[in-house]
């Protein structure tokens, strides 16, 4: 199962850092129980502030849903630097692409696939590096021809993914 988990505290001496951690690490042992694993998705925070608090959460069963566009869409660095960084923890990445806000403070923009500012070919190169061989969902969430851009998505990704050396 895959979800946000809400804006994590960069600092772990913040209480609501100790609050989410101890909630998480009782909804990861529940699913742990049944052979179940949670995937959080990315883009609220950077990669390094997840992948300290995956650390600390210390539960094999937790890992990574790793979305490119909301890197960018929260302006929360760079995409490849973050899958390098959370390649750990991969589980399943989202195939969407977006545009990065030009006023601070405010959200981007979700735009088709290969149409933003996603560096497929390196995404792809990256996921090569780190021997990711998972799952790849396409997420279409924005626009008013959703189908259409998940074909195309699909197409552009079918072009991208084997020429990536």
């Amino acid at each position: 199962m895959t979800f946000h988990a809400g804006f994590l505290p960069h600092d772990q001496a913040d209480a609501d850092f100790k609050k989410l951690l101890e909630r998480l690490r009782q909804v990861s042992d529940l699913f742990a129980d049944y052979g179940l694993e949670l995937g959080l998705e990315t883009g609220q925070e950077t990669g390094e502030t997840l992948s300290q608090f995956l650390e600390v959460l210390d539960r094999p069963n937790v890992g990574v849903n790793f979305d490119p566009a909301n890197i960018i869409l929260y302006d929360k660095g760079d995409p490849l630097d973050a899958l390098r960084t959370l390649s750990p923890w991969l589980r399943q990445c989202h195939i969407k692409d977006a545009t990065r806000t030009k006023k601070p403070g405010v959200w981007g923009e979700e735009v088709a696939t290969g149409t933003g500012q996603v560096d497929w070919p390196g995404f792809f190169r990256v996921l090569r590096e780190v021997g990711y061989n998972g799952y790849l969902a396409i997420e279409r969430e924005a626009g008013k021809q959703r189908l259409q851009d998940i074909r195309a998505a699909r197409q552009h990704i079918e072009k991208i993914a084997p020429s990536v050396q």
